[in-house]
């Protein structure tokens, strides 16, 4: 059996807001949502599974990048199309674009990605890589 990444569990400040900005982000992605509660979302599609869960406790901050904690998780997509999908749903829900889509040459030749960041300051990353990385 390989490793891979079962699925990505993320908190959200406000269980509803992020909810619709992982709908609409994750469905250019292949993404389905698969359950809603008070409690946690959830969202089935390629690997990862995708969990979306209320805070528990009281401290609501958002998160900030740059400080302990997730710093952002990306997704590799077939194409730059995609790339561009995820940015238009994004502008479109009138949420939070980081770095807007361009080549990212110091990474890998031909990639090209897009940063966003959900209402929870939570960054995710699509991107195309042509050249494999690893």
């Amino acid at each position: 059996m390989s490793t891979t990444l079962h699925h990505l569990a993320l908190t959200a400040v406000d269980l509803n807001k992020s909810g619709a900005f992982f709908d609409a982000l994750l469905a250019p992605l292949g993404y389905s949502p698969a359950h809603s509660s008070e409690r946690l979302r959830t969202w089935t599609g390629p690997s990862p599974e995708i969990l979306l869960y209320r805070p528990e406790g009281d401290d609501l901050t958002p998160h900030t990048h740059g400080r302990p904690g997730l710093q952002h998780a990306a997704f590799a997509v077939a194409d730059q199309q995609t790339v561009l999908d995820v940015h238009k749903a994004v502008v479109a829900g009138g949420w939070t674009v980081v770095h807007e889509p361009r080549e990212y040459l110091e990474y890998a030749p031909g990639y090209f990605a897009v940063f966003v960041a959900c209402p929870s300051g939570l960054r995710i990353e699509v991107c195309h890589v042509p050249t494999p990385t690893h």
